[in-house]
């Protein structure tokens, strides 16, 4: 596997825990996106959001150019990702995409919502941006794995699932 995996979903899926683990268990760099943004910016993503949505998202396309140029890499992507077509597409060219789908009330019951930007009108906004989003995160990923079980476990099948899409996409 040569191939970018990036992980897709809502904020508290699991996408950055996961992306560590499957980093681990294949020896390759992870990347969480949205502390890569914070880092090369020099602004936090509250501070980002604090100029605009639109500012912030200009920011995360400009960083989904860069990343997906990379290549065996574990991709840990923001919840929002999928807003911007063209953001998928710039991963596409060099990733597998992994939607991790998780129930809303195991996120509802582990989520910070204070933390999070657009999450600051609480469990309400976590059932508006899942019904905003859903259909998006399942019609750009190439894999749709459900998140609820055991950590390392979903790991392991994201790793199967991606071995396995590679074949069947001669990715070699």
């Amino acid at each position: 596997m040569s191939r970018n995996i990036v992980l897709i979903g809502m904020p508290g899926c699991g996408k950055s825990t996961l992306s560590r683990l499957i980093s681990k268990k294949l020896g390759r760099c992870a990347i969480d996106m949205d502390d890569y943004i914070e880092a090369n910016e020099k602004k936090s993503i509250k501070e980002m959001f604090a100029v605009s949505e639109e500012f912030f998202r200009d920011v995360e396309t400009k960083y989904s150019i860069l990343l997906g140029e990379l290549d065996s890499h574990i991709i840990a992507t923001g919840g929002g990702i999928v807003k911007r077509k063209e953001n998928i597409m710039n991963f596409k060219k060099s990733s597998v995409i992994v939607f991790i789908n998780r129930p809303i009330e195991d996120i509802i019951k582990d989520i910070d919502v204070k933390t999070r930007p657009l999450l600051t009108g609480g469990t309400e906004a976590v059932y508006e941006l899942y019904n905003e989003r859903i259909n998006l995160y399942k019609e750009y990923c190439d894999i749709e794995i459900i998140n609820d079980g055991e950590i390392g476990a979903v790991a392991d099948l994201i790793i199967k699932n991606v071995e396995v899409w590679e074949i069947e996409n001669n990715c070699n």
